[in-house]
């Protein structure tokens, strides 16, 4: 039985600028991706190993490219880099302006978080009810977190599975995230009314033009 890891947010030490930082990039993180996938199949095995190449690539420079930075006035920008030719994960960069966030949703998949610049607040919360209910759940905070370069945190459902992410402080933040399913509907939860609900969520590519939603 995988035993909860409530310390998700690892410190790990920064490459150094002799090798890591120009030597490592988006091709070479997807090919190391792959491989793992092609011989790993145990989650918490898997979730560390992500883990530490998100925290390679997040920490090298010049491999996000411009049109993957831009931010969105009216919701964090969602970028798709790369969608898994087997369906096995996806990456994406996160930008977000001050004051964006998302609502507390769930991943119904593992997923890896890394930062390339600026910081977000993560707040971490436990279910109290059995999920019985449809449309319902009581929710707790449980911890809270301030990712910045050099933090890789995760989420590892079903025990660490439901967070908020926001950017609380006055510049630009960008994430670097990798999830084990092509993450376009999430459920919503709401501390207030206790309801469940089922959102869609798109990637805010320019090439695409813009979507109808995204959180």
């Amino acid at each position: 039985m995988i035993q909860e890891d409530r310390s998700s947010a690892k410190f790990l030490p920064m490459p150094t600028p002799s090798t890591e930082l120009h030597s490592y990039g988006l091709t070479e993180y997807i090919r190391d991706l792959e491989a793992l996938h092609d011989r790993c199949a145990a989650m918490p095995v898997k979730v560390r190993e992500v883990s530490t190449l998100t925290h390679r690539l997040a920490g090298s420079r010049g491999w996000l490219q411009p049109q993957f930075r831009q931010p969105n006035k009216d919701s964090y920008a969602r970028y798709l880099l790369h969608r898994d030719r087997l369906n096995r994960f996806v990456v994406l960069s996160l930008v977000w302006l001050p004051g964006q966030a998302t609502p507390i949703h769930d991943h119904s998949c593992w997923g890896v978080m890394g930062m390339v610049a600026g910081e977000l607040t993560v707040v971490n919360y436990d279910r109290l009810d059995d999920g019985s209910r449809p449309g319902y759940a009581e929710l707790q905070e449980a911890d809270t977190e301030v990712a910045r370069p050099g933090v890789v945190s995760h989420v590892l459902p079903p025990y660490r599975e439901l967070h908020w992410i926001g950017n609380r402080g006055s510049e630009v933040a960008i994430s670097l995230h990798i999830y084990g399913r092509d993450l376009d509907e999430v459920n919503v939860y709401d501390l207030v009314t206790h309801r469940v609900s089922r959102m869609r969520i798109k990637y805010y590519n320019l090439d695409w033009g813009n979507p109808d939603f995204v959180i």
